[in-house]
């Protein structure tokens, strides 16, 4: 019977926090001729993938897809560290007091420094991106995170270009900008490495290479994939 109850209260734990971590994540949304919506499928009740995306000013769109390094309680309390570094962030550019949203490379080193901070002995890996609505402008920083998104145009698709190390277990490490012009008409797909795990291929690069495949022949529909993936 205590077992029982000791069970119980862990469990009820657990609901609750992954009710927290719902309700971090954000709504769907239209932006300047933008829309974004995502899925997530957990392992445990208690996740450490996480992702958020929301307008900054008049016309950028910030972006991030993040995996936090294990699983359960640990692995989700960075992602709410995650969720309010990027709040704060977003309370200074509004103040005027920071900008460092805009710069994808300051926002990894904001995180991993803060990650470093814990002393949880937890990593993740990270892509984070803005696009400037007015010009189809994409700059994004890359820490450790695999697949790449793929971006899918009328010519086909392709996985972005960029590296660097994982946020959270180098005090040293430094991160870059890159930047790519989009089309008009463009899907941008994010995944976290959970993906590359249910798709049956011989090598990562084979995996890597049926993703896309399933990019293109699903139109970069959420669903769909879901649906081809089982």
């Amino acid at each position: 019977l205590e077992l029982k109850r000791g069970l119980d209260e862990l469990r009820s734990d657990q609901l609750a926090g992954r009710q927290v971590q719902i309700r971090m994540l954000p709504e769907p949304l239209e932006f300047r001729g933008l829309e974004c919506s995502h899925k997530i499928i957990p392992s445990l009740l208690l996740s450490g993938d996480f992702l958020d995306y929301f307008e900054l000013g008049e016309h950028r769109l910030v972006f991030y897809i993040a995996d936090v390094s294990g699983h359960g309680a640990s692995s989700a309390f960075v992602t709410v560290l995650l969720k309010n570094l990027t709040y704060r962030l977003r309370r200074n550019f509004r103040r005027g007091s920071s900008d460092d949203l805009l710069h994808p490379a300051q926002v990894l080193h904001r995180i991993n420094a803060e990650v470093l901070a814990t002393g949880l002995d937890k990593f993740l890996t990270i892509f984070y991106g803005v696009i400037d609505t007015c010009s189809g402008h994409l700059a994004y920083s890359v820490g450790g995170h695999l697949p790449m998104p793929a971006l899918l145009t009328r010519e086909g698709v392709k996985f972005l270009e960029g590296r660097g190390r994982p946020v959270g277990l180098f005090p040293e490490a430094a991160y870059s900008t890159c930047e790519t012009g989009l089309p008009a008409d463009f899907r941008l797909l994010l995944f976290s490495d959970g993906i590359l795990e249910i798709i049956e291929a011989d090598s990562l690069v084979g995996r890597e290479r049926r993703l896309l495949e399933l990019v293109e022949q699903t139109g970069g529909d959420i669903e769909a994939l879901g649906t081809a993936l089982g």
